[in-house]
């Protein structure tokens, strides 16, 4: 299952409204379309491919703001697999669950980087929890805690 590209089409965020509080974030990504395509795999050699087009927002509750993502996946496998792969799209909309699993977290890995640097632009909050240091309290030993050799 080796992916051989991924790009951005498409890169949108717009804020609405002031921040306020209670205010919530939601993310979503979805695959709009799969399609085979000629991939150039140096001077003279061509394979066919798949591209898959996804598409990723965030969506800032009530009505605050959207980080827009599109973008597209170059995927490489035996044809066999490939024509498999388009037949099964065409007439369910639907994948093997390791194709889609492997595609959609690269996706959400590129994405989701990309989502916080743009929302950082126009200073809407991070979607999605940020790791940060807290101070803790110190603790004091008791008396019987100095005496234990345990």
């Amino acid at each position: 299952m080796p992916i051989v590209g991924f790009n951005f089409d498409k890169l949108s965020v717009e804020r609405k409204a002031p921040l306020q509080k209670g205010m919530k974030a939601t993310h979503n990504i979805t695959i709009d379309d799969i399609k085979e395509e000629p991939l150039n795999l140096g001077e003279k050699t061509k394979k066919q491919g798949l591209k898959f087009s996804f598409e990723y927002i965030v969506d800032y509750q009530p009505k605050i703001g959207e980080v827009l993502i599109k973008g597209h996946i170059l995927y490489l496998d035996d044809e066999k697999k490939i024509k498999e792969i388009v037949s099964k799209w065409k007439k369910e909309k639907k994948m093997d669950a390791d194709i889609t699993a492997h595609l959609i977290n690269t996706a959400i890995i590129k994405s989701t980087i990309k989502a916080l640097t743009l929302a950082q632009d126009l200073n809407l909050p991070p979607h999605l929890p940020i790791p940060t240091v807290v101070r803790r309290q110190e603790t004091k030993i008791s008396d019987n805690a100095k005496d234990y050799i345990g």
